[in-house]
């Protein structure tokens, strides 16, 4: 006997109404929800909230506020809580910006990096102060200022503190390169401008805004409010366009989603729960190794944006002493011993302590050879660093920033290249 397997009349009229209840109830969701929307928007009722980008450097970590005041900080480390000044324009520094501008006399040093120069530290104890001190002491009447923010690429970095370098008529400029994670930075497309390739090299892309608003972002309805807001807060569309540039990047090199999944796998075996900040390995230097890892060709596009940079700041200041200021990561330092939760990471990864040793090493010696080739002074902060015979950590062990220690040595190390550099002659700058 043979049985037909042709869906019945009852099934195809089940689906069918199915189907119609479906869009109906649909058709009602949507309807109450634009009904809901006019209404808000008619009568001003819960209005969007914006929280727009900056455009020329992405965002700020403390904007103007036209008044000396106090910020605070945590060390999350210790939980002891800091205190430290900053003026109108934001900056870390104990001086108005009218002090700023009307100091004449002084050796003005602009200073700027990312989280690893916004020390939670007072003034004083972080490298930026040191240095002030320590040419004060070598008799040069140096006052610095500083702006970094955490998450900035050099580039960032570089242009977050023109304005106010140009202002206070800075005599010299410090960018200090995270060695850890700057490198990649500088490869990232988010809510940051980037380098991308021009005729004559590279130019200044405007920033993707991935969690922060376009800056002429006037959003009226609430319900795509609303939806945009729950795809921030959840991640998903920050995933969604990481996982678009990755695939690009992936393509461009040869390669495809595989590579991007196994890449992203990396970064899920690389969070620690034995640390405070569970991804802050991944933050503060194996996000870098493992993205040059599976996207090799990313660091030789990496050391032509960074030399880029360099050329770029040199042009636009032919009369400023440039300092090009290696911040070393915790694992480059090789302070002993080595933290075990870092070890046990790094069980579960296709590299190991010495393969990112190593090539954390290479990139710093590269970043030495570009500060020569494009006319920067380079401080080399690794030496005295890994010299240094204490019993202090010189980085925390909570999310692996640099500690007063480690600013102190870094801090004179700079101060003492400035130094060398002003009695060599390379700087216009006269007392």
């Amino acid at each position: 006997m043979n049985v037909s397997s042709a869906p019945s009349p009852a099934g195809g009229r089940r689906a069918k109404k199915g189907v119609r209840v479906a869009a109906l109830y649909g058709g009602l969701i949507l309807g109450t929800l634009a009904l809901v929307d006019l209404v808000c928007i008619l009568f001003g009722f819960f209005p969007p909230r914006v929280n727009p980008g900056d455009p020329e450097v992405g965002w700020r970590a403390a904007a103007p506020t036209g008044h000396m005041y106090q910020a605070r900080c945590e060390e999350y480390s210790t939980g002891q809580v800091f205190r430290y000044v900053r003026n109108e324009d934001g900056l870390r520094t104990s001086l108005s910006a009218q002090q700023l501008q009307q100091h004449n006399a002084a050796f003005k040093v602009a200073v700027t990096g990312d989280s690893q120069t916004d020390l939670c530290a007072p003034n004083s104890e972080t490298h930026f102060g040191v240095m002030e001190r320590a040419l004060n002491e070598l008799g040069l009447n140096a006052v610095a200022f500083a702006y970094g923010a955490g998450k900035y690429s050099p580039l960032q970095a570089y242009l977050a503190i023109l304005k106010a370098a140009t202002r206070y008529r800075a005599n010299a400029l410090v960018l200090n390169f995270y060695t850890g994670n700057d490198f990649q930075d500088m490869l990232r497309v988010d809510d940051r401008p980037y380098f991308v390739a021009a005729d004559t090299g590279y130019a200044i892309h405007a920033p993707v805004w991935y969690q922060e608003d376009p800056p002429d972002a006037r959003y009226r309805s609430r319900v795509l409010y609303v939806l945009r807001s729950v795809a921030k807060r959840t991640g998903v569309r920050n995933v969604s366009l990481r996982i678009r540039y990755l695939y690009d990047v992936a393509n461009q090199q040869g390669s495809g989603l595989g590579t991007v999944l196994a890449y992203m796998n990396d970064l899920r075996k690389g969070v620690s729960s034995e640390v405070g900040y569970p991804a802050a390995f991944l933050a503060q230097m194996l996000n870098q190794q493992l993205f040059f890892r599976r996207f090799p060709h990313s660091r030789e596009e990496s050391t032509r944006r960074v030399r880029a940079l360099l050329l770029m700041a040199r042009q636009e200041h032919p009369d400023m002493l440039l300092v090009l200021s290696a911040l070393p990561s915790y694992q480059l330092v090789q302070q002993q011993p080595v933290d075990s939760a870092l070890l046990r990471v790094l069980r579960r990864l296709p590299t190991t302590y010495e393969q990112g040793v190593r090539e954390e090493q290479e990139l710093y010696e590269t970043l030495r050879g570009l500060a020569a080739e494009t006319g920067w002074v380079f401080v080399d902060n690794l030496e005295p660093l890994r010299n240094y015979d204490g019993r202090e950590r010189l980085f925390n062990d909570f999310d692996y920033h640099l500690l007063p220690v480690a600013s102190e040595i870094i801090g004179r190390a700079q101060a003492a290249a400035i130094a060398t550099a002003l009695r060599s002659g390379r700087t216009p700058y006269r007392r």
